[in-house]
């Protein structure tokens, strides 16, 4: 498969990554801004939030480790932990994304490719929703991710400059609790260059119109 077969070729390129941290704060639906950064001493956090003046969230997530999943529970804006089936819907290892459904997990989460529409997008699609996938006859043993496999995947890779740019596109992610929200990936860098420290935009948005649901039949 393409995606999987231009990760296996340029892997090597994404180089040793740095640690940074970064954090996840919030409550109910709508999360709130993360805390300021810590000061020496204190552990470094892994989700950092900014409410933006729209309603949406920016979020950044150090993705550093190789080792490591970075979970977050978007119902609550939370850091969960993606060893097991608690409450999370998306998660992070350097350009690697895994949603809590298919072969990734128990949760159902979803995910719609929707054009580049982020702001005008109100209201999720009824249909169109896919979940992580075993993997297919490819070059490499990763799991065929939703972000990773549909349309060539969340980013395009550069081969001149070995860097890795997201495509310009909006997801929209069934939450394992029912609730919808749309996705953005902004960058794969943080303002210094560091690689794996992942931003994205993120909001709430109204479920699909249940006649058009009931019409159509809900996709796993």
């Amino acid at each position: 498969m393409q995606r999987t077969a231009r990760q296996s070729r340029h892997r090597w390129a994404l180089g040793p990554f740095l640690l940074l941290g970064l954090a996840a704060c919030g409550e109910d639906i709508q999360p709130e801004p993360g805390p300021a950064l810590p000061t020496d001493g204190e552990p470094a956090p892994l989700f950092r939030h900014t409410r933006e003046s729209d309603g949406s969230v920016t979020t950044i997530v150090d993705a550093t480790d190789g080792a490591a999943w970075r979970a977050l529970d978007l119902d609550t804006s939370e850091a969960a932990e993606a060893a097991v089936q608690s409450a999370w819907d998306v998660s992070f290892q350097r350009f690697h994304i895994r949603t809590r459904g298919g072969v990734n997990g128990t949760g159902g989460v979803g995910v719609a490719l929707l054009p580049d529409t982020f702001e005008s997008i109100t209201q999720a699609p009824a249909s169109g929703y896919h979940e992580d996938a075993a993997d297919s006859d490819d070059t490499d043993s990763e799991p065929d991710n939703v972000f990773e496999r549909v349309e060539d995947g969340w980013y395009s890779y550069d081969v001149m400059t070995h860097t890795l740019t997201p495509r310009a596109r909006t997801y929209v992610l069934r939450s394992d609790a029912g609730r919808y929200f749309k996705l953005r990936m902004l960058s794969y860098y943080d303002p210094a260059g560091s690689p794996a420290v992942l931003s994205f935009r993120w909001k709430q948005v109204d479920p699909p119109s249940p006649s058009l649901t009931h019409a159509r039949g809900r996709l796993p």
